[in-house]
């Protein structure tokens, strides 16, 4: 039985090695241990440091998505720009309309995927918690609504 601060020393270490690409055969000879005990460590590893991760990636799509149609709607206003203007000629204020209705139309579709995704994770909670009924099950089920009246309304 090791204690505390060696299993979390052991599980640092792992963690690092498990970094640096190397496997669990790699591994296990290295600190001296079964491949079945880094399997272990590699398993709570994935449990401590996995949610976080995965957590992580999603604000990272988040943010690129809403930094993606940001950028689709400065363009779509100087698109706009040059279909009011009267130095314009009407080719030119044609494909500009042209190429602003596919950015609105891009954008529009962002927006219904974006409110897709937060009505798939509200469902997949409310499955999660059926299981066991909360409080908050009431406010989620008000949420849902709210997003279908938004996707309708897209």
């Amino acid at each position: 039985m090791i204690s505390k601060q060696q299993y979390e020393a052991q599980l640092q270490q792992i963690f690092r090695l498990l970094l640096e690409n190397s496997s669990q055969e790699e591994i296990a000879r290295e600190l001296n241990i079964s491949t079945r005990t880094v399997a272990r460590y590699s398993q709570r590893i994935d449990k401590r440091y996995g949610q976080i991760q995965k957590q992580k990636t999603y604000d990272t799509l988040f943010l690129e998505c809403n930094l993606l149609k940001n950028r689709l709607l400065t363009l779509y206003k100087a698109l706009e720009t040059q279909v009011i203007s009267d130095k314009t000629s009407g080719t030119e204020k044609a494909k500009c309309a042209e190429v602003a209705a596919n950015i609105a139309i891009d954008v529009m579709k962002m927006e219904s995927e974006g409110i897709k995704a937060v009505k798939d994770a509200l469902i997949a909670e409310k499955e999660a918690t059926r299981r066991r009924p909360s409080s908050s099950a009431i406010s989620d089920n008000s949420n849902m609504m709210y997003y279908d009246e938004l996707e309708e309304s897209c």
